[in-house]
């Protein structure tokens, strides 16, 4: 295992994610794990969104994932409610191509505007490249992993 990965498998341990935020808060740097905090929320709701569609493809509803609370969970996995009931994400993956779907499009663009644009508060320190891109995708093109190379950034920074 290399010291990348290893570093990886750090930052998903939330103990050690906590500490980090603590040296980060008086290291004057913490807008870079909130936004690996944040990173994970929005990953944990695309996984929790498949989790929905596919029980609404399996019972023939489509209401079962039209009428989901996302914004409860995302408000619960902000608090550090994440009950991993829907299983482990370390083996969780996902199609960084597909389009984010609509029921949490909302979160995605207040992760841009919180972490990504250049006047927010706690924008991160990415490429010029990378923020264009991310701008031009999330305004016409928007999937799944459209924040994936500004997490490589600021992870390997």
């Amino acid at each position: 295992m290399n010291s990348l990965q290893y570093f990886y498998k750090l930052l998903n341990t939330p103990s050690l994610v906590s500490e980090l935020r603590e040296i980060a808060i008086k290291e004057f740097s913490v807008e870079n794990v909130l936004f690996w905090e944040n990173y994970q929320i929005l990953q944990k709701m695309v996984n929790k969104y498949y989790i929905e569609y596919n029980k609404a493809k399996e019972f023939r509803d489509e209401r079962i994932v039209t009428q989901y609370d996302f914004e409860n969970y995302y408000f619960q996995q902000l608090q550090g409610n994440n009950n991993n009931s829907d299983g482990s994400m370390d083996n969780y993956s996902y199609d960084p191509n597909m389009p984010i779907p609509d029921e949490i499009l909302p979160y995605f663009t207040s992760f841009y505007y919180m972490f990504i644009d250049y006047n927010s508060p706690d924008v991160v320190n990415i490429s010029g490249t990378s923020e264009r891109q991310i701008y031009n995708e999330i305004c016409f093109n928007p999937t799944i992993g459209v924040y994936d190379s500004a997490k490589n950034e600021v992870v390997e920074m």
